[in-house]
């Protein structure tokens, strides 16, 4: 780490859109109808950009000094992004408004946050059970259902004896396996949600779980085949496949932007992050505050406006009786 601490004042003036002083009367566009100031290109910029600049630049400031982005790592993610738009690169940077660095200044912040990520939202001990996970691939079927109680309904069924196929057929919404008899067929880890993919692993072969709890509803699940997977490398050269893999479901959950920005908001708080601008310090206090610090705020107001709503209704109530009397 460069420094323990950092200490950060951030104002208008150091930012990308009002690098030149606010006073400055200099015409940036002239026309017959009126020119346009470099103050008013500047105040206009802030207005509405300034939230987003300020962001980016607080979150790379705070994240450099714990991570870091070679040349290299920078240099294979632009060349990654180039290729996948070919001849059309330069057009699609020109319509989105971006230079080349400019780009190059975003992709590096995006490297820095899945750094972050992979180091802070995602555990030691959860990489090493993928690990182990992956040298095993399941064969399974599932009842997919609304509520706990019809889950557990569907498991007394098949222990009275009757077919988990046609069980399957009978109660689960997951229609593509249900007429299948709940076949899921060969599945490995990563490739079911979380819990799914925590309760099929533990399970003894041909053995009914429990409903477990996931977004799509409740699953009955039953292993019916393991076997071994011949082509896993040892933990140090899988590792960092793994981060990855976890942090991909982590994007597409949207969970990520949640534990990113409190990754942030901490290491803001710890590095002292201020500005000495009125107009961006809501917009630095809200992205320096966890979800959960947000969200008690939040539960305070409304705890507030309630009793408000009470004592208010309360004084009019006293009001009222006085005027009968």
């Amino acid at each position: 780490m460069k420094k323990t601490v950092l200490s950060l004042t951030l104002a208008a003036s150091v930012l990308a859109l009002g690098a030149c002083s606010g006073g400055d009367s200099k015409a940036i566009v002239t026309s017959k109808v009126g020119d346009i100031s470099v103050a008013d290109f500047n105040e206009k910029a802030k207005s509405l950009t300034g939230s987003y600049v300020l962001q980016q630049l607080v979150t790379e400031k705070v994240l450099s000094d714990k991570y870091e982005v070679t040349d290299k790592e920078l240099k294979e993610a632009y060349d990654t992004t180039a290729s996948q738009f070919g001849d059309g690169f330069a057009q699609a940077l020109a319509e989105s408004g971006l230079t080349e660095q400019g780009f190059k200044d975003s992709l590096r912040v995006q490297l820095l946050q899945e750094k972050a990520l992979k180091d802070q939202a995602i555990k030691e001990e959860d990489v090493k059970k993928y690990y182990e996970q992956m040298k095993t691939e399941l064969n399974g079927r599932h009842i997919l259902v609304a509520d706990e109680k019809t889950a557990k309904e569907a498991i007394e069924k098949i222990k009275g004896g009757a077919k988990f196929a046609d069980v399957a057929k009978e109660y689960s919404t997951d229609t593509a396996s249900a007429q299948n008899g709940g076949e899921l067929g060969w599945f490995s880890v990563g490739s079911m949600v979380d819990e799914f993919n925590d309760a099929a692993y533990a399970l003894e072969l041909n053995t009914l779980s429990e409903p477990v709890k996931s977004s799509f509803g409740y699953h009955v699940i039953e292993i019916t085949d393991k076997r071994d997977v011949k082509d896993v490398g040892e933990f140090k050269d899988e590792e960092e496949k793994i981060r990855t893999s976890m942090l991909s479901k982590l994007n597409q959950t949207g969970e990520a932007q949640t534990i990113l920005k409190d990754i942030v908001a901490k290491m803001a708080k710890d590095a002292n992050v201020k500005t000495s601008d009125k107009d961006l310090k809501d917009s630095l206090d809200f992205f320096t505050t966890t979800s959960e610090e947000q969200a008690k705020a939040a539960e305070e107001a409304a705890k507030k406006a309630e009793e408000n709503a009470k004592e208010e209704s309360s004084d009019k109530a006293e009001d009222t009786d006085k005027e009968s009397k």
